[in-house]
């Protein structure tokens, strides 16, 4: 699978929560597990440095004999980094526990999860995005997670909102740990070099691309030059949003929720603004791939997940950079909302339903843990995660411009239909091609809705 964005992990709905490109090609975990000893000293020295008084959970699950559970996730090794401090400190508040980790990009991932489900051997606990939790649920991969909450898992610290995209008929199958929206990142100090003002909150999408051509023509002569963005049109969550702001939605009953002139007006956006230099190209596109466009200096602006602030600004070397809500005609009809960023759920097969539970719950809701991570997974779903520290810098800027969009947001959106995954990957593919100039826009929508109709009906 190639990402939304996938050379400069622009967004998509695994970058939601990512913090690295997603993979390609066969799978290839990388297993992570320290022995227990270091584990514990690895607690020792996370919890000498979190505030006083986060204190994780107590007693251990189980009849305190060794346990042993698999835990997998998808991300870069920053976050496998944290994910060990984390597990290192579940460890230790549940010494008959033993935790074996390991990660790999997203398209490895789900190769690998994939692989495992075939043959029944899904970990215990395992990260699980909102594109594919109706496929897995429906099959009975993973299990539902309602005898364990209130027990093993507490959702009281979650919003209410975000717990239906937690949900599939009626049952909770999955929890979220944190939650992220769509923004646009301007890079502030490439437009005070490039001479071009920062759009207001209020920008409409002709405005926007105005602006993202304004970048092209003023960074032109520079080595790189600096584009506007890029393609942004290749992205299924905006074209989402955008969909909310003419009060649609992708699907409604489990069918499309519009139709092939919505998605011919979408994608037709994109054919003056590879023309105009808006857009980077997509052959620099494939050159720089891994690498974030606009870390390297040569886009100005990004629509993507609130939380890769901090990735895009380490990646520019500390540039300034800008939260603005995405572009909208009407700025009351914005079409926004939380979206679980990243979520946890429990493999079927498990022999160790409460262990599983336990971990699940400590990872979303202690606050330990909660200092861990930061902001680097999204906003904490959890209050009391939370609370495990004190947001600054540009966590402090994530978390206010969630705040900010509160009387905009909607309910988080349920699970998508089954074969979300499939659809998210071809509409990425498809608009590749389309910016490759390889087929038509008339041509890429008849292909898309070609594909979605075969996936729907399975």
């Amino acid at each position: 699978m190639r990402s939304p964005g996938a050379a400069n992990a622009s967004v998509g709905s695994a970058p939601g929560g990512d913090g690295t490109a997603h993979g390609a090609g066969a799978a290839r975990e990388r297993e992570v597990r320290r022995p227990r000893e270091l584990r514990r000293l690895l607690a020792a020295g996370v919890a000498a440095v979190l505030l006083a008084g986060c204190g994780g959970a107590s007693g251990t699950p189980g009849d305190g004999g060794d346990v042993v559970l698999d835990f997998a996730w998808w991300g870069d090794k920053t976050r496998a980094e944290r994910y060990e401090q984390a597990v290192a400190l579940f460890e230790e508040a549940n010494p008959g526990v033993d935790v074996r980790t390991r990660y790999a990009s997203w398209g490895d991932y789900w190769t690998a999860r994939n692989t495992e489900a075939a043959g029944g051997q899904l970990p215990d606990v395992f990260q699980m995005d909102i594109a594919y939790l109706t496929d897995y649920a429906g099959s009975g991969r993973i299990a539902p997670l309602d005898e364990h909450v209130g027990e093993g898992i507490d959702l009281s610290a979650l919003p209410e909102s975000l717990l239906p995209s937690a949900r599939v008929d009626g049952q909770t199958y999955a929890v979220p740990t944190s939650t992220n929206t769509l923004t646009t990142v301007v890079n502030t100090d490439l437009l005070g070099e490039l001479g071009v003002p920062l759009p207001d909150e209020d920008t409409t999408w002709d405005e926007y691309d105005t602006f993202l051509a304004d970048v092209a023509a003023a960074g032109a002569s520079r080595t790189p030059p600096v584009h506007g963005s890029n393609d942004y049109t290749h992205v299924v969550w905006l074209f989402h949003i955008w969909l909310g702001q003419q009060g649609k939605s992708m699907f409604q009953d489990g069918e499309l929720g519009f139709t092939e002139a919505d998605l011919a007006e979408w994608w037709g956006r994109a054919r003056a603004l590879h023309e105009n230099g808006a857009f980077l190209p997509p052959q620099r596109v494939e050159q720089i791939e891994g690498a974030d466009s606009i870390g390297l200096g040569e886009t100005a602006a990004e629509i993507s997940w609130d939380n890769f602030l901090v990735r895009f600004s380490e990646g520019s070397g500390g540039a300034a950079m800008t939260l603005l809500p995405p572009p909208a005609d009407d700025p009351d009809e914005r079409g926004m909302f939380l979206k679980p960023s990243l979520m946890l759920a429990m493999g079927a097969g498990t022999e160790h339903p409460e262990e599983a539970a336990a971990l699940i719950d400590f990872i979303t809701n202690d606050p330990q843990v909660g200092a861990v991570f930061g902001m680097s997974r999204g906003v904490p779903a959890s209050a009391t995660a939370l609370e495990g520290f004190e947001p600054a810098g540009l966590d402090q800027q994530i978390l206010a411009y969630e705040e900010s969009l509160e009387p905009y947001l909607t309910s988080s959106p349920p699970p998508p239909v089954a074969g979300f995954g499939s659809l998210e990957t071809a509409f990425t593919r498809i608009g590749q091609d389309l910016a490759h100039g390889s087929i038509s826009v008339d041509e890429a929508v008849e292909q898309w809705f070609t594909e979605a109709e075969s996936a729907l009906q399975q």
